[in-house]
């Protein structure tokens, strides 16, 4: 009976304090942020240490504090890279191109919520076993379209012929690992399934309604009025740009690659242009109005009843009621990308971050942003807590083990 109880005294205390580190690793609330202070430049230096330990090409970063830039810093291996330096940057282009369709809403060019086939002429979905006539501009840019072509981008290499728009839609030769058919799977508006092929149909949309290029359609109605001089679908029509060096994924030097697919992968930036991107949907600004940009923020997708998707944005709040953090994040295949932005339309903060060379690092130091402006901890910030975490249960076990035993030996001394 004794030794139950001393196994009882014991155990009851361990398993609490493990169910404590244990809600508190899930929850967030025993997690570390990569650095205590809450200055720009601690930050910046944090990030600096977690970038020593990877492998990078060149590398720019940008925060944004109370809607104006707050500090910066860049990084190279060979080239030098500055404010001003163009970086591919992957489906950051999807948000981007998001601007560009919510200024035909706006103008009242096209709805929302009509179907997409009724404003297109040179392609139309294939027939499907779903109502293709629920596929909508709002599905589309919220990524809940029904599409399943599963892309992906990765472009063609100089050289190489490039596909029509058309052509593309039909079946994506710069799709290797995906089926790249745009077609209906599933019934629209029923899912959230994340689709390339959606935007490039909303790229052939914006220039069959303005009867432009979508290269000079978006120049005109997005670069031009945000001052975004920087900035080009097209690398060929911008020869001037200041581009960062392009890294293959076996870390030799390699060339830009060309798309079809401009709207969702092709857009070639620098932090001082996608700093006045991110401020834009701060404040009023030349393209869109402030409600429409607060109407692209809500969630239009759900994964376990939490928004993921707005119309263009992705959401990072987690339903946080506290924080709206919206941005993209962009990866490439065959050229080693990484890049993020997220901004906090609450308290007007926000991250860029934008690197070649590396698959990973840039969305990782986003995800830490994330948890040291909002507290939102996300599976990067967790899993490198972990080791803290075991630290802190293995030190609360020897001291409940520690306190157990004294109050045992006192008891039976006393006996």
């Amino acid at each position: 009976m004794k030794l139950l109880k001393r196994i009882v005294w014991i155990g009851l205390p361990v398993l609490a304090w493990t169910c404590f580190v244990g809600l508190g690793f899930v929850q967030g609330f025993l997690l570390r942020a990569i650095t205590f202070s809450d200055t720009t430049e601690d930050f910046i230096d944090a990030s600096r240490e977690i970038l020593g330990k990877e492998q990078v090409g060149s590398f720019a970063m940008v925060l944004i504090k109370e809607g104006k830039v707050s500090g910066s810093y860049f990084f190279s291996t060979d080239k030098p890279v500055n404010e001003n330096t163009s970086f591919p940057v992957a489906s950051i282009s999807k948000w981007v191109t998001s601007f560009g369709v919510m200024k035909l809403v706006e103008e009242g060019k096209i709805d929302l919520d009509s179907p997409i086939d009724g404003y297109l002429s040179r392609w139309n979905l294939p027939e499907s076993d779903y109502d293709n006539s629920k596929v909508s501009v709002r599905r589309l840019l919220s990524h809940s379209s029904g599409l399943v072509d599963d892309l992906g981008y990765e472009g063609f290499a100089p050289g190489e012929p490039v596909q029509t728009i058309e052509e593309s839609l039909t079946k994506a030769a710069d799709s290797p690992y995906a089926e790249g058919v745009a077609r209906v799977g599933y019934a629209p508006g029923s899912q959230y399934m994340y689709s390339g092929a959606g935007y490039t149909i909303l790229q052939l949309l914006i220039e069959e309604i303005s009867g432009q290029s979508f290269q000079e359609y978006m120049t005109k109605v997005v670069f031009e009025p945000l001052g975004m001089g920087n900035s080009t679908f097209v690398l060929s029509e911008k020869p001037e740009i200041d581009l960062a060096q392009v890294y293959q994924a076996d870390g030799t030097l390699g060339k830009p690659r060309t798309f079809t697919a401009l709207a969702a992968a092709s857009l070639f930036t620098s932090t001082a242009d996608l700093s006045k991107f991110l401020i834009a949907n701060l404040t009023d600004n030349p393209v869109l109005r402030r409600e429409t940009i607060l109407q692209m923020s809500k969630p239009e997708t759900f994964i376990n009843k939490i928004g993921v998707y707005g119309l263009g944005p992705h959401l990072y709040s987690q339903n946080d009621a506290q924080s709206t953090i919206i941005g993209h994040d962009g990866s490439g295949g065959t050229i080693v990308i990484n890049t993020a932005a997220r901004v906090n339309l609450q308290s007007n903060n926000g991250i860029i971050a934008l690197t070649m060379g590396n698959p990973s690092v840039a969305s990782e130091i986003a995800d830490e942003w994330l948890f040291w402006e909002a507290g939102i901890a996300d599976f990067v910030v967790m899993q490198r807590n972990i080791p803290f975490l075991i630290k802190l249960l293995v030190v609360g076990y020897l001291v409940i083990l520690a306190v157990s035993i004294s109050i045992i030996s006192k008891v039976k001394s006393e006996s």
